[in-house]
């Protein structure tokens, strides 16, 4: 198996998941992230909009249990209360705005976190991701940082009361 991508393996450890969590963990492409958050004992709801992605997601983290894996787009699902969210190279800010933010605040429960973690090309695109980003999650209830660690911009951020 190829090493893990430093984006992913940042991203969980920001997320800082928990046994037990519930997580939801956006475009999850391959499931690389969603077997780190299930390797640390969360529970995962892992979506993407591709079958072919969510497919390989299941089959890579078969026998790890607690996942549930939706072909969808994460803001027209009922997801209930969860713990914290995780989202990488997924650039929300860059594309038709279908009420990421909202869903996010909507979903995550008081004090919970959130993590969006982009591997951007430059600075610049590090720059407008994190400022969108911040900006749409503090417009919805979060208290929101950045980071930027060797070419890859974190957003973290944690719902207030």
């Amino acid at each position: 198996m190829a090493a893990i991508a430093r984006r992913h393996r940042w991203a969980v450890e920001l997320l800082a998941p928990k046994p037990g969590e519930a997580v939801l963990e956006v475009g999850c492409g391959h499931g690389i992230a969603t077997g780190l958050v299930l390797a640390a004992g969360a529970n995962v709801v892992a979506v993407d909009r591709s079958e072919k992605m969510v497919a390989a997601c299941i089959k890579r983290n078969a026998g790890a249990g607690r996942l549930t894996a939706f072909e969808s787009d994460f803001e027209t699902l009922d997801l209930g209360a969860l713990d914290a969210a995780l989202a990488v190279n997924v650039d929300f800010p860059r594309h038709e705005d279908r009420g990421w933010a909202r869903k996010f605040g909507d979903v995550i429960k008081p004090g919970g976190r959130l993590v969006l973690v982009l591997e951007a090309p430059t600075i610049r695109t590090a720059d407008r991701f994190a400022m969108a980003a911040a900006a749409a999650l503090a417009g919805v209830g979060f208290r929101v940082d950045t980071e930027l660690e060797q070419g890859i911009v974190a957003v973290r951020a944690e719902r207030i009361g």
